[in-house]
């Protein structure tokens, strides 16, 4: 030792005690633990939130629809047969629906039961079935209860007159609320 050097050889590393900052086996395994075990519990959790939210059905009824398929072709067939049109709006204060029927020759539908099933896109927290009453010929209207601003989805159902279960024309139709 030099009187220079402090004390310490010069030959000595800087650290008081080099084992004091070696990693051992049980730190890597600790460590190798941790890590997967975090990729676990985040990989459970947000499999259970995905599967607690959406279970996965969105028709409860597929198979039965799946099967009347060829029945919705050959309706949609009739329905383009007729050729008849709809005009769907929202009008006055409080809000009406209205909608107006016509057929291929521009001539107005009349004596029909329409019924109208008004909703927002995205949600059907809101959906409310009114039945049109008819004002003028081919011409019917229905209050609308709690009618608020902006887009709404109308799924109209004409009938003919008695108590035929099968739509005549069907339509879905987007309406607007002007704010």
């Amino acid at each position: 030792m030099t009187p220079h050097s402090g004390g310490r050889l010069m030959s000595e590393p800087a650290s008081a005690n080099p084992r004091k900052r070696r990693m051992k086996g049980r730190h890597v395994l600790m460590c190798f633990l941790g890590f997967f075990g975090t990729i676990f519990a985040v990989d459970g959790f947000m499999i259970y939130q995905a599967v607690s939210t959406f279970g996965g059905v969105e028709t409860p009824d597929a198979y039965r629809k799946g099967i009347e398929y060829n029945a919705s072709i050959a309706q949609d067939e009739r329905q383009t047969l007729l050729g008849w049109q709809d005009d769907t709006k929202f009008a006055g204060a409080p809000e009406r629906l209205l909608v107006s029927l016509r057929d291929k020759n521009d001539a107005a539908v009349a004596g029909k039961r329409v019924v109208a099933t008004i909703g927002r896109p995205a949600t059907d927290r809101h959906d409310v079935t009114v039945t049109l009453a008819e004002t003028a010929p081919g011409l019917y209207e229905a209050a609308f209860p709690g009618a608020a601003e902006g887009t709404w989805i109308v799924d109209l159902s004409a009938y003919d007159g008695g108590s035929s279960n099968e739509p005549v024309y069907q339509a879905r139709r987007r309406a607007w609320i002007k704010p």
